[in-house]
């Protein structure tokens, strides 16, 4: 599906305009390095659709700017739990389910075989231990076999994106 503009591409997955700062942030040049949102403006959305518009339908410059993969890191399961689930439906709304790999990597719901299509566009959520460990090559619950396949994938060509920082604790340093 074709989207014209920004603003019509976000009302379709969330049913609402896009605030001022999320329009901005899928159609900045580069991306920021600090996003600074109050509580309850949508820096998830702002992220994940921004990614997304930037991904699949930016101008070609930006779109080659745009990491493979959007990683994001959460401090607890309950947040990873609810990011995933509203992730799933703006994929489902869009249309873009089969184009992009969405990942949950958290205690007790570790994405097996996540890592097979390096190539694909990936939107991997996860809590801070999980994902950290991985960046570190040293995964938590997995196989150390498969360490380097997951460090390779979440230190390469990726937009790592660190919410709720204040409940991270040294892991945000």
């Amino acid at each position: 599906m074709f989207y014209a503009d920004f603003r019509s591409f976000f009302q379709t997955a969330t049913g609402h305009e896009p605030f001022a700062h999320q329009k901005q942030f899928a159609e900045m040049p580069a991306l920021p390095i600090l996003i600074a949102v109050l509580t309850g403006l949508g820096k998830f959305a702002t992220v994940v659709l921004g990614w997304l518009w930037r991904r699949f339908y930016a101008s070609p410059d930006i779109r080659c700017k745009t990491p493979l993969r959007l990683i994001y890191c959460l401090p607890t399961r309950t947040l990873v739990e609810q990011a995933y689930e509203e992730a799933k439906v703006w994929l489902e709304r869009l249309n873009l389910g089969n184009e992009v790999n969405l990942e949950l990597l958290m205690g007790g719901a570790v994405a097996k075989n996540w890592d097979l299509e390096p190539e694909k566009p990936a939107i991997i959520i996860g809590t801070q231990d999980q994902l950290v460990s991985r960046a570190l090559n040293r995964g938590y619950a997995m196989s150390r076999y498969r360490w380097p396949i997951q460090y390779a994938q979440l230190n390469n060509d990726v937009l790592w994106v660190m919410d709720e920082v204040q409940l991270m604790g040294i892991g945000a340093s």
